[in-house]
């Protein structure tokens, strides 16, 4: 009379926990991979939050700058706006506050590209402040300026010396743009306003 079995062989329970070992791999190796993919996607969303604050502090900045009009200018007590590849500086009423300076921070401030690590890093210097407001990790950034948007320099001064009848010049214009080919592109200006929130009570008897 044969006895009825119950329960698994031992070569019965060997093949299902071969099996089950191989889906729970499956199962792990898909969740570990995913979980890589969730963060390295956390990263590059962080990496560009952090990008447009930067970008968006920088336009803070320019848009900060006070340019004087060269017709209201007093050679040795205004200091004028200057440029070069390498640097924007002058002096500021900020707009709103950055990590550059508080909101309404009134001085002399500089935007400096520094070399650092294969790369470059657009440092702010304020008073006795100095913060990093981005890095370009790869590749030459640089400062160009223009006064109406088409033709473009290297170089700007809104210094009197630099126009050649500056007492007809009541009212500027500085469009500045920071480019590093394949990094960043950021455009941004600057305007004198009108006139007579340049003068100065001396000039009425005051």
């Amino acid at each position: 009379m044969r006895r009825s079995r119950t329960g698994f062989s031992l070569i019965e329970a060997l093949v299902v926990l071969a099996i089950g070992g191989m889906a729970l791999a499956i199962v792990f190796s898909i969740g570990t991979k995913a979980g890589d993919s969730g963060f390295a996607l956390g990263r590059r969303a962080m990496a560009a939050a952090d990008a447009d604050i930067s970008v968006s502090d920088l336009r803070t900045v320019i848009q900060s700058f006070a340019l004087r009009p060269p017709a209201m200018a007093q050679t040795g007590l205004d200091t004028p706006v200057t440029g070069e590849p390498d640097r924007l500086e002058g002096p500021v009423v900020m707009k709103r506050a950055t990590p550059c300076a508080p909101q309404g921070w009134a001085g002399q401030l500089s935007l400096v590209l520094e070399d650092r690590d294969g790369g470059q890093a657009l440092v702010c210097r304020a008073g006795a402040r100095t913060v990093t407001l981005m890095a370009v990790p790869a590749g030459r950034a640089g400062f160009t300026f223009s006064s109406d948007g088409r033709e473009w320099d290297s170089r700007y001064s809104s210094d009197p010396t630099a126009f050649a009848d500056p007492s007809q010049l009541r009212y500027l214009r500085l469009f500045v743009r920071l480019d590093a080919p394949g990094q960043i592109d950021v455009l941004d200006g600057v305007t004198s306003g009108p006139m007579q929130r340049w003068t100065r009570e001396s000039e009425f008897g005051g």
